[in-house]
């Protein structure tokens, strides 16, 4: 059964990139992303079952909009400062909440899996918010989206680089006369 991946994790791309200029707007958006996709989890798992298909991408819909919206609510409610930087990227939360269920990321019961979504979402946005928090001081196009994107090829580049030079070669070398 293929199911589109390569969707769902790219619209993870843009919060990503787009939201990791700083470490604290990389932290928080990780954590209201975090957040929300449990809450929809849960709250989809208790109707799914009651739902038509067509009603499941609705309930879906409004459930992750009522919960992105919520959950942004709280966080310009108690932490103000903080919220201003991933303030635009809310939205996505909900966008990629509807796309992981209509691929059924919830329907599995595969917990080892939805963690290591969360955790690789998570160790990316905060490396990458750290990073490009501390390179932008001495150069400030790290922190605009394209520095952001060049960054993030130059790393993703880098552990190419470190799994090919750990992974042994299975060509042999034929001598030349």
């Amino acid at each position: 059964m293929n199911k589109p991946w390569g969707l769902t994790h790219g619209l993870l791309l843009v919060p990503l990139v787009g939201a990791s200029d700083t470490l604290v707007g990389a932290l928080v958006l990780w954590l209201a992303w975090t957040l929300t996709l449990c809450c929809h989890g849960l709250a989809m798992g208790l109707v799914r079952k009651r739902l038509a298909a067509a009603q499941r991408l609705v309930a879906s819909l409004v459930l992750a909009a009522s919960l992105t919206t919520c959950t942004d609510l709280v966080i310009q409610a108690w932490a103000l400062e903080w919220y201003r930087p991933p303030s635009l990227y809310m939205g996505w939360i909900a966008l990629s909440c509807v796309a992981l269920e209509h691929v059924g990321f919830f329907t599995e019961s595969r917990l080892p899996g939805r963690l290591r979504l969360a955790g690789v979402f998570g160790l990316l946005m905060i490396s990458l918010g750290a990073v490009r928090e501390l390179i932008g001081s001495g150069l400030p196009l790290a922190l605009l989206a394209p520095g952001g994107f060049i960054l993030l090829g130059l790393l993703l580049a880098a552990r190419q680089a470190w799994t090919a030079a750990k992974s042994p070669s299975t060509l042999e070398e034929t001598p030349r006369p």
